[in-house]
């Protein structure tokens, strides 16, 4: 082969490799579009399905430059401007056929046009966004890519044909009929509060004390007031529940096995034997705002459902799926009331909501069950310390930390068998990254060290994340050193 063809052959390479980025450039570039997205998140995105796994160069992690950035940039248009779940944001780029610049397109135009403006009332624009992401969802048939959505044709069945209700949208006539046929519960946007009986004329001479009447009741907080100080408003809330629930999927679609201390086997569970069953407590929140004389439809897109996730394992048998064996469940639980009323809940729950939950729970002979509990506004001292166990049920307590990582609370049973991992959110990787964080900020200070086996207990990660995290933060940081001292390992500052 010449050396004219050699150079053009690596000219064509150099050329296809300067189209990729890592990680740093893409943090870098995303900043200087407006959108910045961290090196954890990135990789946050890939744990969690939301990105598809990078390419490699060597071995550093690569995206094409222009996909990568136009799909960031549809991210943080439906999390930030369209305020969509994760979940979704999910299934929409999974469903994903064509450019992202299309689906860029398309959202930038929904939130100028239709959200970001008044052209559309809030109850309108709502069913615009839910119209549009359930067809590219796939729930209203096989599902479009978004360069076949017409927004405005869209919008103007939005505004012919009222709300969204299931899978069609209903006239406002044709929605009333069905309500008063009893085929259709009631919004509860749409009831009137009950009027005041009016007021009787009095004599004068019946009159005691001053003319002033009762105060007026205090309002309502609304989502624009800022929670106090250690509280957890409602969308705070609804956002850990949905991580908690999402996670549990993710982890238990990697589990393989679970393992019934009943008899000592371990079962299959994997989709032929296993069944996922979904549920939540929507129609009693309904019935809560109904009963605290609550109308707001953006609240009730915030609360927390109190989601249920239950996996059902049985063993496999000739003819199918035979006996169920072992049931894995992930259970939210939040003060609802007081997040409808206040829109936000202070007090962490106490063990009688645990033993609640477990009570609700329809357990049968010859099962074994496991059941991780959230709650987004954390467990008491009595809970974390008495956590609520039963012959054949094992109970794991979650709470979110204000730093965004999460904490675990179960008995140290050997029944678990590994089973406890789908009952914790934070991924490995995030865990390496929380420990090495930690690490160099405690270790700033001169003369400071750290027992490295204390760590494992103090932040609740095990020894080979703590491993992995002190390997990644000695060759971030050369002045660090670990060393023996009196029997046990530490990390320190290297003395000048």
């Amino acid at each position: 082969m010449t050396h004219s063809k050699l150079r053009a052959i690596g000219n064509m390479l150099r050329e296809e490799e300067s189209r990729f980025v890592g990680y740093p450039e893409i943090e870098r570039k995303s900043k200087e579009l407006g959108f910045g997205v961290t090196v954890r998140t990135l990789r946050f995105y890939v744990d969690e399905s939301i990105l598809p796994p990078p390419k490699k160069v060597g071995k550093a992690p690569v995206y094409e430059e222009e996909w990568i950035l136009n799909a960031l940039l549809c991210i943080h248009l439906m999390k930030t401007r369209l305020s969509r779940s994760l979940t979704e944001i999910r299934t929409v780029l999974g469903r994903l056929q064509e450019d992202p610049t299309h689906l860029a397109d398309k959202l930038s135009v929904l939130y100028e046009e239709y959200v970001r403006t008044e052209h559309l009332k809030p109850l309108e624009r709502s069913g615009l966004q839910d119209a549009f992401f359930n067809l590219l969802c796939g729930k209203l048939g096989p599902g479009v890519q978004p360069s076949e959505v017409r927004l405005t044709a869209l919008a103007d069945s939005v505004l012919e044909d009222g709300r969204w209700e299931g899978e069609r949208w209903l006239p406002p006539n044709e929605r009333a009929v069905l309500t008063r046929q009893g085929l259709l519960d009631p919004d509860p946007m749409d009831v009137e509060a009950e009027p005041e009986p009016p007021l009787q004329a009095i004599p004068a001479d019946d009159l005691v004390g001053p003319l002033s009447g009762p105060s007026e009741p205090p309002p309502l907080p609304t989502a624009a007031d800022p929670p106090p100080p250690g509280a957890v408003s409602a969308s705070r809330a609804r956002a850990v529940e949905e991580a908690f629930t999402g996670r549990f999927e993710l982890a238990f679609e990697v589990l393989g096995r679970v393992h019934c201390p009943l008899d000592g086997k371990a079962y299959k569970a994997g989709p032929r034997e296993r069944t996922l069953l979904k549920r939540d407590q929507s129609g009693r929140v309904v019935d809560l705002m109904k009963r605290c004389r609550v109308y707001d439809r953006s609240l009730l897109d915030e609360l927390p459902l109190n989601e249920v996730r239950e996996y059902q394992v049985y063993q496999r048998s000739l003819f199918g799926r035979g006996e169920l064996k072992v049931v894995v469940a992930a259970v939210s639980v939040s003060p609802l009331e007081q997040l409808i009323t206040e829109r936000h809940a202070g007090e962490p729950l106490g063990l009688l909501e645990a033993e609640r939950i477990l009570d609700g729970l329809s357990t049968q002979d010859g099962v074994f069950y496991y059941v991780g509990i959230l709650s987004p506004v954390g467990w008491d001292k009595a809970a974390r310390e008495r956590v609520p166990t039963r012959r054949n049920t094992l109970v794991c307590l979650v709470e979110p930390r204000a730093d965004g990582s999460w904490r675990r609370h179960r008995p140290d049973d050997p029944r678990w068998a590994g089973v406890d991992r789908v009952f914790d959110p934070e991924t490995d990787r995030e865990k390496i990254d929380r420990v090495g964080e930690f690490l160099l900020e405690a270790l700033k200070p001169k003369g400071e060290f750290l027992i490295l086996k204390n760590l494992e207990e103090d932040l609740d990660v095990p020894a080979p994340f703590v491993t992995a995290a002190v390997e990644e933060v000695l060759v971030m940081d050369r002045d660090l050193e670990v060393a023996e001292c009196g029997g046990r390992h530490i990390i320190k500052r290297r003395r000048l």
